[in-house]
Order: C-alpha cells, then sequence, then structure tokens
C-alpha cells in the first residue's frame, strides 16, 4: 500500500503539478490489528483515502474487462462499474486540469507562440504541455 501511495503521489505531481497527498492520510491497518494509532483525520487525508482508493477501484473494473475480452460490455448492461469511482477522480482532476487551461490562456494572450514553436520549459507538466500543444479543450 505504501509504494502504491508513493507512486501515485509522485505521478500526480510530474503528471498535473499538483500532488494527491495520499501519504499523508495514514497507512491502512488489518482487521485484526491489536493496535491502530489514533489517526488525524484532516480533510486533506480524507479526500487523498478517497481519490486512492477510488483510482484502484478503477483500475480493477477495467483490468476485469480485459480479462472478459470483447464480451465486458455484456457484464455491463445496468450499470457503468466505473462511473461511481471516475467521478471521484474526476472531481479531483477536473479542477487541475481547469486551472492548466486557465494558465495557458493567460500565457497566450502575454505571449504569441505559433504550437510548432512550443517545447517543454524546465517545471513544465504533462497537463500543462498538452493543454498547451491543443486548443484549451
Amino acid at each position: 500500500d505504501l509504494m502504491s501511495r508513493f507512486t501515485l503521489d509522485s505521478a500526480t505531481e510530474f503528471l498535473f503539478g499538483h500532488c494527491v497527498h495520499s501519504l499523508n492520510a495514514g497507512i491502512p491497518y488489518p482487521h485484526n490489528a491489536t493496535y491502530v494509532p489514533p489517526n488525524s483525520a484532516t480533510p486533506q487525508a480524507k479526500r487523498a483515502n478517497e481519490f486512492a482508493a477510488a483510482f484502484a477501484q478503477a483500475q480493477e473494473v477495467i483490468s476485469s474487462r480485459e480479462r472478459y475480452g470483447w464480451i465486458w460490455p455484456l457484464t455491463e448492461i445496468i450499470e457503468d462499474k466505473t462511473k461511481k469511482p471516475m467521478e471521484i477522480v474526476r472531481a479531483y482532476l477536473d479542477p487541475i486540469i481547469q486551472d492548466a487551461i486557465a494558465k495557458s490562456n493567460v500565457a497566450s494572450k502575454s505571449e504569441l507562440k505559433e504550437k510548432s514553436e512550443l517545447h517543454v520549459e524546465e517545471g513544465d507538466t504533462l497537463i500543462g504541455h498538452l493543454v498547451n500543444m491543443s486548443s484549451g479543450e
């Protein structure tokens, strides 16, 4: 669990410029643990746990679709199993994407660049670069 949280924190910082801080959320303990230290459940820790759990759940559903093969849509006729976890993931990512689009719009107004001349600057994130290379939508 710690390695997946570290990977999640590192990836979100690199890709989006915003860290989820899932390592700050505390580690889960097994149901039969004799001592569980008190957890300071801050709103940030709660949000990080929700994001990490939703991200993992969405990955599990998507990987099970691969195992089902071409028949996987039949297993989700009643409901899309990724809908609920992706709502949580999108709630975290949408403000980051909107912020990147707003920064790109401000930068494009101050500096007119042709898309062919765009290059990666030091400190750029993947989301910032993708927004700069696209129309911002």
